[in-house]
């Protein structure tokens, strides 16, 4: 049963026009300023709510500004993130990614795909062009998780060389995963639901931060992309912005909307857990990257509930007469099956060591 808040939410605060408009005519994603929510202006996370209800039930991402973490951040990320990228090749290698999914995944080295998808999408068979590095939530080495050798748990690599990279990261993602925590009551109250619902779910949150680098190919096979089309598996997905472009959403009409730049703005989407835990109400939107004009960087931060937190349908988001979509699972549980179905990197014929020029071939 909804609750009375929820009866607010859906009875008195409508979607701004704004909203309806862009999603509407599919040209530009949603922009919303969160700045007023942010500073605790009254009515401000009502209306929030009300524009994200809209956007997850119809596209599934939009952009948000005046979010709080200093352009000076993320500016240095990106230049940190650029150097990552350009060290010899003999040290990335050093840290390729293996069993936990964390270090350096080199490009068209793995295949992108997911079953998730399969039916809207047809499925992908080409390498992906685009070069990696992968974290997770950084552990120290008594950490419980560590010593139990937990798959996706382990200890982060960080490249020796670059002592500043880690510096800046560590500091970007600790930024990340607190405005994260701070957008979780728009969620909540985008569906129906108390605002802090979802705070017994986020007590020890982990995230996985992917920093990548797009190669301008000068020839790319046919069906191949830079990141072929998929579905997060977050609860929710931050990205900054980049004048590159490169990114395409999947409209409603299976359109591929080219994402537009928008000066210092975050791109947010949903995935496949809030997906899970709306009962299929709020979108897990299929995205791509294709080939980019010059060298594109991106460092997305996947934001996710603790690893013991129930993912399986809200009780309130499955409505009179439905039947709960998805099984109850722990987070944990559904990650580990996620990431095996979406990256094919292990099978030794989709394995290249070849480095684009100008990407750390040194």
């Amino acid at each position: 049963m909804m609750t009375s808040a929820s009866a607010e939410i859906d009875n008195k605060v409508a979607a701004s026009a704004g909203v309806r408009a862009s999603i509407a005519e599919g040209k530009d994603l949603p922009i919303l300023d969160v700045g007023p929510y942010l500073a605790g202006v009254p009515g401000a996370l009502e209306q929030l709510g009300a524009d994200v209800k809209c956007i997850q039930e119809n596209l599934g991402f939009f952009a948000i500004v005046n979010h709080g973490i200093p352009q000076s951040l993320i500016d240095e990320s990106f230049r940190q993130t650029a150097k990552l990228f350009d060290i010899s090749m003999e040290e990335k290698l050093r840290h390729r990614v293996g069993f936990h999914h964390q270090g350096y995944l080199p490009p068209k080295s793995s295949i992108l795909k997911s079953t998730a998808i399969a039916e809207k999408i047809a499925v992908n068979t080409k390498k992906d062009t685009n070069a990696a590095w992968l974290f997770m939530r950084n552990r120290s080495a008594d950490d419980p998780k560590v010593l139990s050798n937990v798959r996706h748990r382990g200890l982060n690599q960080w490249p020796e060389s670059l002592p500043e990279f880690r510096k800046t990261l560590f500091e970007y993602q600790t930024s990340m995963e607190k405005l994260s925590l701070k957008l979780l009551p728009i969620y909540a109250r985008a569906l129906g639901l108390p605002a802090d619902y979802f705070d017994s779910m986020f007590k020890a949150p982990e995230y996985y931060q992917r920093c990548a680098y797009y190669h301008p190919e000068e020839k790319m096979e046919e069906g191949q992309y830079a990141l072929a089309p998929h579905s997060d598996g977050s609860f929710l997905t931050l990205l900054p912005m980049t004048p590159v472009p490169g990114l395409q959403v999947m409209t409603p009409s299976k359109e591929w909307l080219k994402v537009s730049y928008v000066k210092d703005a975050l791109i947010v989407n949903t995935g496949q857990i809030l997906n899970r835990l709306s009962n299929d109400r709020f979108i897990a939107t299929p995205h791509r990257v294709v080939n980019p004009p010059t060298k594109r960087y991106a460092l997305t931060f996947f934001f996710y509930p603790d690893d013991d937190a129930n993912v399986g349908p809200i009780p309130a988001c499955v409505g009179p007469g439905e039947k709960a979509k998805y099984d109850s699972r722990s987070f944990y549980d559904f990650f580990v099956p996620y990431l095996d179905d979406l990256y094919h990197y292990n099978d030794p014929k989709f394995m290249s060591e070849v480095e684009p020029a100008g990407a750390g071939s040194k």
